[in-house]
């Protein structure tokens, strides 16, 4: 893995080579930005490059011993760490102090045959308060030879003494045409392949992410998108069954609530857009537009964007302990009231 083969990404990929080519690496980095747009696949070719025993100082050969260890997690002097959960049962992965404390322990030795000694830390956020602190330690007094990388989708669950000490790179959302490309080339390697058809419906939906494109199944979603469209067009104070219905069938399924809440945001965003006399081209759900486009017109501009409102406040009350059920009554309640 290369710099090159790193689609999108221009401006991290500059900053990098400028630093490599000025021989101004700096000792910490965080890569930040939304989930699965090239971040910690950015993060392994510098350490790739860093270490890489090719001619090329400023790109990883990715054949050569060192590459092909570091690509493997084997190498000696590269050093990775991620979430892990303490029992099968637990709600979310963490990075534990002892893995903090074990990798200081190996950073207190000269790189044994790289370099450079690497560290990567993906999903950094999700260092516990004990880990984030011994950490901090390792960046106020850096170790020599060694390039510290943060990744992380939520910079903003960082401490903010953590992220003074980094120089910060901003990644962003892949183009369209970047994750197509990718989707084809996965899909390619598995020797699996994809009909037009789903290959536009997973690049439109991506919003950037590669992980959002690959996530999805086409018919479920298109029966979804169909159900929720129902609701949005029928639900009135005259048809309170499809209120209770919806809201007591979705409140026993938590596992999949916020994203029937996030497929709502992008109808009703597409709503709008069309109600506001947008063209396809600003369009998500593009394959739906023969349904949508009179939906639109049955409702103000205003009445979506209270619509929109209706759904993010519950998403926010939902991320908590909220009661499901009554918070999506009373969402579908508000859509009623915007109609």
């Amino acid at each position: 893995m290369s710099f090159n083969s790193v689609l999108g990404q221009s401006q991290p990929k500059k900053i990098l080579h400028n630093a490599l080519q000025n021989n101004s690496v700096a000792h910490a980095y965080l890569f930040y930005g939304q989930e699965s747009v090239g971040k910690k696949k950015l993060a392994i070719a510098l350490a790739k490059t860093l270490n890489c025993k090719g001619s090329d100082p400023l790109e990883a050969c990715g054949e050569c011993d060192s590459c092909l260890k570091i690509e493997r997690r084997v190498h000696p002097d590269f050093f990775f760490i991620e979430p892990e959960k303490s029992t099968p049962t637990a709600r979310e992965a963490v990075i534990k102090i002892d893995a903090i404390r074990e990798l200081q322990k190996k950073l207190g030795f000269l790189p044994y045959e790289g370099k450079k000694k690497v560290v990567v830390v993906d999903s950094a956020e999700l260092m516990n308060p004990q880990a984030a602190n011994s950490f901090l330690k390792t960046l106020e007094e850096p170790p020599s030879a060694t390039v510290l990388i943060l990744v992380s989708s939520n910079p903003n669950r960082l401490l903010p003494t953590l992220l003074s000490r980094c120089q910060g790179i901003q990644f962003h959302r892949l183009s369209p045409t970047h994750i197509r490309e990718i989707i084809q080339s996965q899909y390619a390697e598995a020797g699996e392949s994809l009909t037009e058809v789903e290959l536009d419906f997973h690049t439109q939906r991506a919003q950037g992410s590669v992980n959002q494109a690959m996530a999805e199944n086409l018919a479920e979603m298109e029966a979804l998108r169909e159900q929720l469209l129902d609701v949005l067009e029928n639900v009135s104070f005259n048809r309170m069954d499809i209120v209770f219905g919806f809201a007591k069938a979705w409140a026993r399924q938590t596992n999949q609530l916020q994203s029937v809440l996030n497929e709502f945001l992008g109808l009703i965003r597409d709503l709008a857009l069309y109600r506001s006399g947008c063209g396809q081209t600003d369009i998500q759900n593009r394959s739906l537009s023969a349904k949508m486009m009179p939906i639109a017109q049955t409702r103000s501009l205003k009445a979506w964007m209270d619509q929109f409102t209706a759904v993010r406040n519950t998403q926010i009350a939902l991320s908590g302990n909220a009661n499901a059920q009554l918070f999506l009554e009373n969402m579908l309640i508000e859509f009623c009231e915007a109609a």
